[in-house]
């Protein structure tokens, strides 16, 4: 076990949703493949894979400028944003295609907020996609605050999510406060809100060669390891 610990100097932890505290078995990355592919712009299978974790509006744009026969075009962006928005809800939201990371995971969480470490959630996904899953799978009963890359100028790697929650939770000091998630710009968006700690996981997109040579300072099989971790 490495020297880390979480104790009561930690504050807030922030938490990827998809592949970090929801599991999805990557339909999201799906849905923005097929979606981009069905409309008609130009993309391979393994293009997505650079853009886990960013502002899905962000990746949608980025296809669309860079084919030369929709760049051009009016309203592409907003028509790829709602077939998106759409074919995401049907494919998350229908029987049980999403689920908690671990069932283990309220009450770990509930014991860190019993210890005055605050939990939120940030993602790249749009605002309402993120309430659904947040009200689908009751977290609410287990975090303290949530943000959508949609609610600020620029999301990963960017550090204005984690900025912005640490605003609103009267956190000052960026040591009081760890980042933990599954992709690469996770583990960037930490570093460069220059938190306390930034863990990789790999519960989702990335395995631990990438997650390490980015610079994650731990990486664990899942968020529920982080157990192993505490001591109050």
């Amino acid at each position: 076990m490495s020297e880390f610990i979480i104790n009561k100097s930690i504050k807030l932890l922030v938490c990827d949703m998809a592949g970090t505290t929801i599991n999805e078995s990557g339909i999201v990355y799906k849905t923005l493949y097929n979606t981009i592919k069905e409309y008609g712009i130009k993309i391979d299978k393994n293009d997505i894979d650079n853009f886990h974790g960013i502002n899905k509006k962000e990746v949608l744009k980025h296809f669309i400028d860079k084919d030369i026969n929709f760049r051009s075009k009016d309203n592409v962006l907003e028509d790829l944003i709602n077939n998106f928005k759409s074919n995401l809800r049907k494919n998350y939201f229908r029987n049980d295609s999403i689920s908690l990371i671990h069932p283990e995971l309220p009450v770990f969480f509930n014991y860190l907020r019993d210890n005055n470490i605050k939990i939120a959630l940030n993602t790249g996904f749009p605002v309402d996609i993120q309430e659904e899953i947040i009200n689908k799978l009751k977290m609410n009963d287990f975090i303290d605050d949530y943000i959508s890359s949609e609610d600020v100028k620029m999301g990963r790697p960017h550090p204005y999510m984690i900025n912005e929650l640490m605003k609103r939770n009267n956190i000052k000091n960026p040591n009081e406060v760890i980042k933990i998630g599954d992709s690469i710009n996770d583990i960037l968006e930490g570093k460069n809100a220059k938190c306390y700690k930034s863990i990789g996981v790999l519960s989702g997109a990335e395995n631990s060669e990438k997650l390490s040579k980015i610079g994650a300072d731990l990486v664990l099989n899942n968020i529920i390891e982080l157990k192993n971790y505490v001591k109050f």
